[in-house]
C-alpha cells in the first residue's frame, strides 16, 4: 500500500485546482477564464460580499489580477455559462446545461416559493407571460419593483417566480458592480 503525507496529499489537491500553475503574463482574456472554468467546474454565487463577490475570488487566485468587466461579459454574454443551482447557485459552463435538464424538470417548489403559488397562483405564470412577449427583464421590472421581503435572502415575488421556473428561462445579463479599469478586483462597497 503507497501513503501519501498530509503535505503531499495538500499538495496534490491544490495543483488539481490550478493553484500551482504559473499566473498567466500579459493581458488576462476569455482564454484563461475558460481554462480556470474547466479547472474547477463552476463559479459558485453569493450574496455575501465582504471583499468581493464569491464568483471572483476563483479567478483571482488562479489568474491574479484581472480586469472584472471582462469575466463579467464572458460569465454574462458570451453564451459559453449559464446559472442555475448546480451545486448551489452558480455559473456553469453551457454544454453541461443538458446534464442539468432532468432535475431542472423535476424540480419541486420549496418554502417561499410555495407560498407564493400558494398565495398568488397566477403570479408565475403571468411572469413568464411578460417574458415571452417581452423578452428579458430585470426582476426591478416586474410589478413588485424588485423590492426585498427581508434583509438578506427575503427575495421579492419576481425573483421567486424566476428562480422558480428557471429551467425553462435563463439570464440574460447580469448587473456588474465592477469599477471600470484594467486589474479591478476588490469591490469596497
Amino acid at each position: 500500500m503507497r501513503r501519501l503525507s498530509i503535505d503531499k496529499a495538500r499538495r496534490i489537491a491544490l495543483g488539481a485546482q490550478g493553484f500551482a500553475d504559473p499566473l498567466p503574463t500579459g493581458r488576462i482574456d476569455v482564454r484563461h477564464f475558460r481554462r480556470v472554468i474547466a479547472r474547477i467546474g463552476l463559479l459558485q454565487l453569493d450574496s455575501v460580499n465582504v471583499v468581493s463577490r464569491s464568483h471572483y475570488l476563483p479567478v483571482l487566485a488562479r489568474l491574479g489580477p484581472y480586469d472584472r468587466q471582462a469575466l463579467d461579459a464572458f460569465t454574462a454574454r458570451s453564451g459559453e455559462m449559464f446559472e442555475y443551482w448546480g451545486h448551489v447557485a452558480s455559473l456553469l459552463p453551457s454544454k453541461r446545461h443538458r446534464l442539468f435538464r432532468w432535475r431542472m424538470s423535476e424540480m419541486k417548489p420549496w418554502g417561499s416559493i410555495q407560498q407564493l403559488a400558494e398565495d398568488h397562483p397566477d403570479y408565475i405564470e403571468e411572469v413568464y407571460r411578460v417574458v415571452e412577449e417581452s423578452g428579458p427583464l430585470r426582476k426591478a421590472d416586474l410589478d413588485d419593483g424588485g423590492e426585498r421581503t427581508g434583509p438578506w435572502w427575503g427575495y421579492a415575488r419576481g425573483k421567486h417566480a424566476l428562480e422558480w421556473r428557471q429551467g425553462d428561462s435563463g439570464r440574460a445579463g447580469r448587473a456588474s458592480r465592477a469599477t471600470p479599469g484594467p486589474n479591478h478586483v476588490a469591490d469596497p462597497r
